[in-house]
This record gives C-alpha cells, sequence and structure tokens, in this order.
C-alpha cells in the first residue's frame, strides 16, 4: 500500500487489511513523503505485520516497487490507501493462487462507492485468461488495488515501468501478457474502489493516453520511451459533467435506467459538446434489449480496431 496525504482514509484501508480472515501476510506501507498525518494515523495501529516505510515522495511507481523488493511474501496483493477490502479477500485469491500453478494474477469485481461509503454500482469484468485479454486491448481489466499477482511475475517484466506516474498499472498488466502470463478474476465484489469528481476527472485524460501506453507497452524493452507525468488542470465544470457521466455509467452498468438517464442529462447540461453524455443519454431511454446490443456492437468494434 502506498499512501501520500492519506490521513482521512488509510485508517479504514488498513483495518480492511488487518480484519481479513487469510491472516499470514505482512502489509508493507509505502509513505510516499506525506506532509500531513498519515504516518501518525498509521503508528496508531500496534499490529506487528505491518511494515512501514518513509520515502521521498517520488510518485507511485518508486514506491510500489520498492514495497515489492522489500516484501517476503510469494504473493502480492495491491491495495490503495482510500479504498477497502471484504474480509475475506486474501483468502479467496491466495486459494485461485494456490490452486492453480499457472495462474500469475488474481482480480476480482469491485464495488464503486464514494468516500463516505456511499454505493454506486457493482463494476463487473470478465472472468477468464481470453476474455481479459480481449478487454486489455481498450483499457484495463482490473481495479488496480483489487489484484494479487505473484511476485516473480512482476520480477520476471521489471515491475512498474517509473516513467508511468499514472496508467502504470495499464501498462504492467499488457507486459505482463505479452510474456504470455495468465490472468482470472473472482465475480465476486471483494474490494470497494473509493472514487471522487476529481479522481474521475483526472481518469477521464488519462484514458485518452491509452492508444499511446499500449503501442509503448509492446515494444521490446530497449525501444520503450513513453512517459506520462502530470494531469493538466480540469476546470469544475468539466469535472461535474464528466462526474455525472461516470455515475450515469456505472449506473447503466448496474441495470439503474431511470438513475442512469438522470446523471447523463446532467452530464450533458453541463457541457453540451460532451457528445458521449448524449449518447449514453439515448442508450438509457431506449428498451434495454437493444441498448445491450448497441453496447456489444461498439464495444465489439473497438476491439477488433484495436486489436489491428
Amino acid at each position: 500500500m502506498s499512501a501520500y496525504n492519506s490521513s482521512d482514509s488509510i485508517e479504514r484501508a488498513i483495518s480492511s487489511i488487518l480484519d481479513q480472515t487469510f491472516s499470514d501476510f505482512e502489509l508493507i506501507i509505502l509513505d510516499d513523503g506525506s506532509t500531513d498525518n498519515t504516518v501518525e494515523v498509521i503508528h496508531s495501529f500496534s499490529d506487528k505485520r505491518i511494515k512501514l516505510f518513509q520515502l521521498e515522495h517520488a510518485g507511485l511507481p518508486t514506491a510500489l516497487n520498492y514495497g515489492i523488493s522489500q516484501a517476503n511474501g510469494e504473493i502480492i496483493v495491491r491495495h490503495d490507501s482510500d479504498d477497502w477490502s471484504s474480509s475475506d479477500r486474501f483468502a479467496r485469491q491466495v486459494k485461485c493462487l494456490e490452486d492453480d500453478s499457472e495462474l500469475d494474477l488474481v482480480a476480482s469485481w469491485h464495488n464503486v462507492v464514494d468516500s463516505d461509503g456511499t454505493h454506486f454500482g457493482l463494476k463487473q469484468t470478465a472472468t477468464d485468461d481470453a476474455a481479459l485479454k480481449k478487454m486489455l486491448v481498450r483499457r484495463s481489466p482490473f481495479c488496480h488495488g483489487a489484484v494479487a499477482v505473484r511476485k516473480s511475475a512482476l520480477e520476471r517484466v521489471g515491475g512498474y515501468d517509473v516513467a508511468m506516474l499514472y496508467s502504470q498499472d495499464y501498462d504492467l498488466w499488457l507486459r505482463m501478457a505479452t510474456e504470455g502470463m495468465k490472468f482470472a478474476c473472482i465475480p465476486k465484489p471483494l474490494y470497494n474502489y473509493s472514487i471522487t469528481p476529481e479522481s474521475i476527472a483526472k481518469g477521464w485524460y488519462k484514458m485518452a493516453n491509452a492508444e499511446a501506453i499500449r503501442r509503448n507497452a509492446l515494444q521490446p524493452g530497449h525501444l520503450r520511451n513513453y512517459s506520462v507525468s502530470g494531469v493538466p488542470v480540469i476546470s469544475k465544470r468539466r469535472t461535474a459533467s464528466l462526474w455525472n457521466y461516470a455515475i450515469g455509467s456505472i449506473s447503466l452498468d448496474d441495470g439503474q435506467r431511470g438513475k442512469a438517464a438522470k446523471y447523463f442529462s446532467r452530464s450533458f447540461a453541463g457541457d453540451p459538446f460532451f457528445w458521449q453524455a448524449l449518447v449514453k443519454l439515448g442508450i438509457a431511454m431506449v428498451p434495454m434489449s437493444l441498448a445491450n446490443l448497441i453496447i456489444r456492437k461498439i464495444k465489439s468494434r473497438q476491439e477488433s480496431t484495436r486489436s489491428t
């Protein structure tokens, strides 16, 4: 777990880890140069399984690589400092890796929530290796904090690319896939992923670079030279529109079509040039069978285009 100015959320994250039914683990926390009282909150726990490393602020991939280098276990479980896990998460993921020696990474479905724990929807994804890699052509099929991966697999691909200050997880999964590593996802929501309007806006910006990240990751190591650093300032109006769009999309995936239409309407009203919100509004208002057909065709076309 890497933490940067996480004093408001890290206590819940740590508690969810210490409450796991699978107890044979070490919790490595990388404080990435926090300037608030994150370290004091961490020190409030007396559990001997916690190992805290205080680092100079260098970004998530650098912190995670250091944490992996310090890990004694054969399995690395990721966890973000503002999220929380169900108590059986570790047990389920460890069992999957123990039952299948060829499996390198196992994730899970996740709930999408806000910082107060308000539930927005369930995020489902494919579960088998072939389908997950098909999704990987378009985007990351995993929530970064919800994965468990063999340490040997991470070492084999060189860990996280420190030039990727964001989307480092997508880059990593792509490089693992090119090495023929096997993925799986447990069809249960074992992780709670916390979102904010600001994180959604930044995420939308990151998506614009997904194709460049993919091309770079598929290059041989000596030819990879793409890097991503900061995210530009995004206006409050754009941020609000993207937030409404995200909640609408989650609601639509969760079958809450009326709620989805309401949020897509708000998104389009806030930014009339945001044509994607208008398209999604139309999908939310047509019969479900037709909406599902449209979504499948769009995704199929995106996958076939990018795979070429």
